[in-house]
């Protein structure tokens, strides 16, 4: 997908927590003189807002939810 699908999307997810992210030490992409990277990880939120989202899809299209998706912590 281009960036200009991929990044608002996560920019979005991270508005509501979803998602978080940080920069890279700058040393590391001096030192291989390429642009800085954006490093992104799901929450702890973000983890059971999707899976109750993915879910919601499954049983909504009438198909069992596999057994991945309905372990809790």
């Amino acid at each position: 997908m281009p960036s200009g699908t991929v990044y608002p999307i996560l920019a979005r997810l991270e508005r509501i927590g979803w998602v978080e992210s940080r920069w890279e030490d700058p040393e590391a992409h001096v030192a291989d003189g390429r642009p800085r990277r954006r490093y992104h990880r799901i929450t702890a939120d973000g983890v059971e807002q999707a899976r109750d989202a993915v879910a919601r899809a499954y049983r909504s299209r009438r198909q069992p939810v596999p057994a991945w998706l309905a372990r809790r912590r």
